[in-house]
C-alpha cells in the first residue's frame, strides 16, 4: 500500500517560464548611470516578499495517530494553537514555532512548486516534516496579495502507527487598525481546506469554496462554504449535501480580527468547534482564519479559509435590523408547530400558519392597523380558506430602537388571532436569525438571559379572556445542557378591564445542541402545569426566545383555572 498521509492539493499546473533577449549599440555619449534602487523596509504584498518579517497568524492544530497496516485513524483531537512563522529574505527560509515544534524549511528543502503552492520536505531525528505554502486557492480563486495560507506537517512511524501533528494557519499583513472599515457590508469568496480525521476510517482531506459575509457596523459576520473530501489513503472523492463549513460570530472592536462559533460537516459527521481570523490589505481586501471542530464520537477537523472581497456577491442578512432584500423565516410555534413568515420590505411580508384553516397570505400598508401597543405594528384583513369567513388581526413586535421596551436584533415574536363565528384562535410564534444547528455543542459555562412574556389566557368556561404581559428569565448551563428560568404574569381582561395577578412560575429543562433549542417545563411548587418551547438566536446565541402554554391554577387572579398561551423573547445579559 502506498500511503500518502501528507495533505496535497488535488490540482496540478505546469508553471511555465520565457527569456528574452535583447541587442545593444555603441552611443557616442556615455549612458548615465541609474540611480540606486532604494531598499524596501516592508513588505508590500505576499506575493513578491522582499525583506525579512514575522507574520501576523491564526493557526489550529490537529493531533491524530494511524494505523497504517489497515490506513485508518486510531485517534485524534484539535485545538486553536499559537504559531510563530517568520520569512528570512536573505536565506528564502521560514522558520516555524508552536509549543511543540520547531523546523527551518528552507529552499534545499522544496520537492515541488507550481502556481499553486510550494511544498517543502525535511527529515529530522524522530521522522518527516512537511510545509505546504499556498499561492492560489486549489479551487480556482485568484492568488490573494495580502493573506496566505499554509499547513504544517510533522510525522513518526513506531510499530506500525504513524503519530501526526498537523496545523493549519493564515497568516500575512493584516489591516492596521485605523483602517479597519466601521460601517458598511460586504462579501468575500473564500477558499477552504483542511483535514478530517474519525476513529477507525481514513483521513481526509476537505477543500471547497463559500462566501463570508461581514456587517462592519453592527460587528458581525457569518460564513458558509461547501466542500468535497478526498482520502489520504486511497485516494476516494465525497461530496454532497452536508459536507459543508458554517461558522459565525463577532468582530473585535477595533483590531481587525474576528472569532465564533464553528461547526463542519464531514462525510463522518457534524463536529463543532470555534473560528478565529482577521482582516488583511490596506483596508480590509482579504481575509484569514482557522477552525477546529471535534465531536463526542473522535471526530476531528481543522482547516483555513482565506478570501478576497467579492462585488459580485450578494452580502447574506443576519440581523432583523438590517434587512435589505427578501428573507424567509420558519415561525416556531407552540409544541412545535411550524409556519413561515416572509419579509419582502419594510411593509410587506407573507405569512403562512400552521394549519390550513388559518388565514393568511401577504400583509400590506393596507392592511395596516392602528396597534394598542407602540411596540408592535399590527395588520387584520379576512379571508376565507375553505372553512368559514374569518377575521384575522397579526401583531410583530418591533426588533430594533424604534422599540421602547425590549431592543431585540436577532429574533422577535408575532401574535396571530383568527376569529371565526364568534371564536377566537390565537397562536404566538418566534422568527428571526436562529443560532446554527450544533453552534452549542461545544460550549461550556453559564448565561443569564432576561426579557419579556406577552400572551393570551382564557378560563376555563371561556367566560374570560386575558391580555398577559410579564417578565421572563432563563439560566442556562451549556455545560450540562440544562436550564432554569421563571415567569411572571398578569392579565387584564379583554371586555371588563378587570385585572388579574397570575403570579411566578418556574421554567426547567434541556438544551437541544442539534437545533440550538431547549425544551422544558412550566411548574409552581414542584407541579408541572404546562410547557415552554424556545430557540437561541444570533451566531453567538445573544438572544433567546419562544413559546409557552400552561394552565395557571384557580385564585392564580381568577376563580377559574386559566389557560395561558404566550411567547418570550429575552437578550442575554
Amino acid at each position: 500500500m502506498n500511503t500518502r498521509y501528507w495533505t496535497a492539493s488535488a490540482v496540478a499546473l505546469l508553471l511555465l517560464s520565457g527569456c528574452g533577449g535583447g541587442s545593444g549599440g555603441v552611443n557616442s555619449t556615455p549612458t548615465p548611470a541609474p540611480s540606486p534602487t532604494p531598499t524596501p523596509t516592508a513588505n508590500a504584498t505576499m506575493t513578491d516578499l522582499k525583506v525579512s518579517q514575522t507574520f501576523t497568524n491564526d493557526a489550529a492544530t490537529l493531533k491524530g495517530t494511524w494505523d497504517i497496516p489497515t490506513g485508518t485513524v486510531i485517534d485524534g483531537s484539535s485545538k486553536p494553537a499559537t504559531l510563530s512563522i517568520r520569512y528570512d529574505a536573505k536565506t528564502g527560509s521560514y522558520a516555524l514555532n508552536t509549543d511543540a515544534r520547531n523546523e527551518t524549511f528552507g529552499t534545499a528543502d522544496v520537492s515541488t512548486q507550481d502556481a499553486y503552492d510550494t511544498r517543502y520536505r525535511r527529515s529530522n531525528d524522530t521522522g518527516n516534516a512537511y510545509l505546504t505554502l499556498v499561492k492560489q486557492g486549489y479551487t480556482g480563486q485568484a492568488a490573494k496579495q495580502y493573506v496566505a495560507m499554509g499547513y504544517w506537517q510533522s510525522n513518526s512511524v513506531t510499530d506500525g502507527r504513524q503519530s501526526t501533528e498537523f496545523t493549519a494557519f493564515t497568516y500575512g499583513l493584516p489591516t492596521g487598525s485605523a483602517a479597519v472599515p466601521r460601517t458598511g457590508s460586504a462579501a468575500y469568496g473564500i477558499d477552504i481546506f483542511g483535514l478530517v480525521t474519525m476513529p477507525g476510517e481514513e483521513p481526509m482531506s476537505m477543500q471547497g469554496t463559500g462566501k463570508f459575509s461581514v456587517d462592519f457596523s453592527q460587528g458581525i459576520f457569518s460564513t458558509q462554504g461547501y466542500t468535497s473530501e478526498s482520502g489520504l489513503v486511497t485516494d476516494k472523492g465525497v461530496s454532497g449535501g452536508g459536507i459543508e463549513l458554517r461558522a459565525g460570530g463577532s468582530l473585535t472592536s477595533g483590531d481587525g480580527t474576528f472569532s465564533g462559533n464553528a461547526v463542519y460537516g464531514s462525510s463522518y459527521g457534524q463536529a463543532s468547534g470555534t473560528i478565529a481570523g482577521r482582516f488583511y490589505g490596506p483596508n480590509g481586501e482579504e481575509l484569514g482564519a482557522t477552525f477546529q471542530t471535534a465531536n463526542a464520537g473522535g471526530m476531528a477537523a481543522v482547516g483555513s479559509i482565506v478570501g478576497s472581497r467579492d462585488a459580485s456577491q450578494t452580502v447574506d442578512a443576519q440581523t432583523l435590523t438590517a434587512l435589505t432584500s427578501g428573507q424567509h423565516f420558519y415561525a416556531r410555534g407552540g409544541g412545535g408547530s411550524g409556519g413561515s413568515l416572509t419579509w419582502l420590505n419594510s411593509e410587506t411580508f407573507d405569512y403562512g400558519g400552521y394549519s390550513s384553516d388559518m388565514v393568511g397570505g401577504r400583509f400590506t400598508v393596507n392592511e395596516k392597523v392602528a396597534s394598542n401597543d407602540a411596540n408592535f405594528n399590527a395588520y387584520a384583513k379576512s379571508g376565507d380558506n375553505g372553512y368559514g369567513l374569518q377575521q384575522v388581526r397579526l401583531e410583530l413586535y418591533k426588533p430594533g430602537p424604534a422599540n421602547t421596551e425590549l431592543a431585540l436584533t436577532y429574533a422577535s415574536f408575532g401574535h396571530w388571532a383568527g376569529t371565526r363565528a364568534g371564536s377566537t384562535q390565537d397562536f404566538y410564534f418566534t422568527y428571526g436569525f436562529a443560532t446554527g444547528n450544533n453552534f452549542l455543542a461545544a460550549r461550556t459555562g453559564k448565561a443569564r438571559y432576561e426579557g419579556l412574556a406577552y400572551g393570551t389566557g382564557v378560563n376555563s368556561n371561556a367566560s374570560a379572556r386575558y391580555n398577559v404581559r410579564g417578565t421572563s428569565s432563563f439560566d442556562v448551563d451549556f455545560g450540562t445542557q440544562k436550564f432554569g428560568g421563571a415567569l411572571s404574569l398578569a392579565g387584564t381582561e379583554q371586555t371588563s378591564g378587570a385585572r388579574a395577578d397570575f403570579g411566578s412560575y418556574d421554567m426547567a429543562g434541556t438544551l437541544s445542541a442539534w437545533d440550538s433549542s431547549l425544551q422544558g417545563n412550566v411548574s409552581r411548587e414542584g407541579r408541572s402545569l404546562g410547557s415552554v418551547i424556545a430557540q437561541f438566536y444570533g451566531a453567538d446565541a445573544q438572544e433567546l426566545a419562544g413559546t409557552f402554554y400552561f394552565n395557571a391554577p384557580a385564585g392564580s387572579g381568577e376563580a377559574r383555572e386559566v389557560g395561558i398561551q404566550g411567547a418570550i423573547v429575552t437578550k442575554r445579559r
